[in-house]
């Protein structure tokens, strides 16, 4: 029995070292751009409600080397009739040592802390953990409490509709045109880009900057609505069930609500995943559209969940109908929708699109030019739309690597996200030649609707259409992201808990 249980934990031991190394190396290979505080966060956040499709898709992609991987590595530790010894001669004595097999408490230490090592070295661990001890006071000198900050709304309010377009980035367009294809996959939002409003780093098709803090779905959702980066606390477990999702931030829909806003938010998959329910409902109370609500008034059944719940042909349709029932009030409204066909890995292809190129993840993003732009068109045909502004923005740059490793050639190439503003309040004066991150986005879309911002900041973000210095400009990426990352008082103790009371005494001590 004790050898029984002796040779499972030898096999555990080696299957998990293994395993380690392959799910390292294929993150490195595939998943690049998601950095540690990104898997400690979905670590914290649980992954019940998640799309699993493509951790299936990894086991099933690695598990013949993981098999032959553990195979090689009880090589050392099998029993052999013959042992292979060498004899080291100490003080006129000798003493023989077995070199073949392995000592198997030794091996098992050595391939267990080299694994566990490999994989610390190339998530960056080590770069985290140097983070979290190192203090930045960006958020002292140059956080903007929105709360506090007077924003002023035209008698007549404008509806604001804002798309997140999962891992939509500028990339995806020609080089000629200011992305970094060959040429353009998606052709309808380049389209969009060159007639509406789009702010660029160049004096062609551009968009933000990716920071720290804001290269996941949540992330991305809560900084271009708030201003302000979704920072792990490594001490805190204020993520844990996100019964109080940064009590201390102060966001888009705190300010609709406040200003008598409807407020709608649609996801295709589950509104729990990753916070995300408790977000927008912390934070403006919006009324919530997920898979489960379509379940609930039976516009599918649970045996038609595809992809992460309802694929996005269906996200358009029902969207549609909500947002003609808003509509039908008096009072303005606010409807966010995510779209999630294009989520790596390959996407969701459906079974309305064309299969125009030879890899699926470019027909899937060619698929989604097409539907947001028939999306777009159709709001343009409503009546409410002359008093309606539109926003499309990605919720972050694209996580699979290998995909734009293999399209983009030129080196100096910055990957960018994705914006586009439509039908806004404000004339477009200042939105080519900007160094500006996601963060910028949330005072900007104020502004599209006709919000006069005092001081023109709000959190870290800078109104774009202002000409005011976004902090990217003033400070340089660079130093902007590395202070981003750091550890910060400030936002642990104000934002991540929210402690007005004590930043409102201790300003009077001042």
């Amino acid at each position: 029995m004790k050898n029984k249980i002796k040779n499972i934990i030898v096999f555990l031991i080696v299957l998990f070292t293994v395993t380690l190394i392959v799910g390292t190396l294929y993150y490195k290979k595939n998943f690049a751009q998601i950095d540690f505080a990104t898997l400690l966060y979905n670590a914290l956040g649980g992954v019940e409600n998640a799309n699993t499709g493509f951790i299936a898709d990894a086991i099933k992609e690695n598990i013949v080397t993981i098999l032959l991987g553990v195979l090689l590595a009880y090589i050392p530790i099998l029993k052999y009739k013959k042992k292979y010894k060498i004899d080291i001669k100490i003080k006129d004595k000798k003493k023989g040592f077995t070199v073949f097999p392995f000592n198997k408490k030794i091996y098992l230490i050595i391939i267990f802390l080299s694994s566990l090592c490999f994989f610390i070295m190339k998530v960056g661990v080590i770069d985290f953990i140097k983070e979290q001890s190192e203090t930045s006071y960006l958020f002292d000198k140059y956080y903007t409490d929105t709360k506090n900050k007077s924003i002023s709304f035209p008698e007549n309010k404008r509806n604001l509709i804002v798309v997140f377009l999962e891992s939509m980035e500028t990339s995806l367009i020609s080089q000629e045109e200011g992305g970094g294809w060959e040429y353009t996959v998606i052709p309808e939002l380049a389209d969009l880009a060159k007639e509406n409003i789009n702010f660029s780093d160049t004096e062609k098709i551009g968009g933000g900057y990716q920071t720290f803090g804001t290269g996941w779905t949540i992330a991305g959702m809560v900084s271009q609505t708030t201003g302000i980066p979704l920072k792990i606390n490594i001490t805190s477990n204020s993520y844990s069930g996100y019964s109080s999702f940064l009590p201390g931030a102060y966001s888009l829909g705190d300010i609709l609500k406040k200003e008598g806003y409807n407020l709608e938010v649609m996801f295709g998959s589950n509104a729990n995943f990753a916070g995300r329910k408790d977000f927008f409902t912390v934070h403006g109370d919006y009324t919530i559209f997920d898979v489960n609500t379509a379940i609930e008034q039976e516009k599918m059944t649970e045996e038609e969940k595809v992809w992460w719940g309802f694929d996005d042909d269906n996200l358009y349709s029902w969207a549609k109908e909500e947002i003609l029932n808003l509509s039908q009030s008096d009072q303005p409204f606010n409807f966010i929708m995510l779209t999630a066909d294009t989520h790596f890995k390959d996407g969701y292809l459906s079974k309305n699109a064309e299969e125009i190129y030879n890899e699926q993840y470019e027909n899937v993003f060619a698929y989604s030019s097409k539907s947001i732009n028939e999306f777009i068109k159709w709001i343009q045909q409503q009546d409410f739309y002359k008093n309606t502004t539109i926003v499309l923005i990605g919720d972050h740059l694209g996580m699979q690597s290998d995909f734009y490793e293999e399209h983009i050639k030129n080196n100096n190439y910055n990957r960018k996200v994705y914006n586009v503003f439509i039908n806004s309040a404000i004339n477009d004066t200042n939105s080519k030649n900007r160094k500006f991150s996601t963060l910028d986005i949330f005072p900007t879309i104020l502004a599209s609707i006709g919000a006069k911002i005092d001081g023109e900041r709000l959190g870290l973000g800078t109104n774009l259409f202002s000409d005011k210095n976004t902090l990217i400009e003033e400070l340089g990426y660079d130093v902007f992201n590395d202070e981003l990352s750091k550890k910060s008082n400030y936002y642990n103790k104000y934002i991540l808990k929210g402690d007005y009371l004590e930043m409102l005494k201790e300003t009077s001590k001042e």
